[in-house]
């Protein structure tokens, strides 16, 4: 998701909980957030691919 204040656009900043966005996937996110384990931390998520819009999920993010 991505934020536009004026004339610059911010992305949204990755928090140790984290809320999946509308288009988001965990491959984006991880990408975003620096974190490749996002599925191993987050045992509740039992499909990768079956990730929406509202989703919990625990990250450790790296970068901002």
């Amino acid at each position: 998701m991505v934020v536009v204040r004026g004339n610059s656009l911010h992305e949204r900043p990755c928090d140790e909980i984290y809320v999946v966005g509308e288009g988001e996937t965990l491959n984006t996110i991880s990408g975003k957030c620096g974190d490749p384990f996002i599925v191993e931390r987050n045992p509740h998520i039992h499909d990768p691919d079956d990730v929406f819009p509202g989703l919990v999920i625990q990250i450790v993010p790296t970068k901002y």
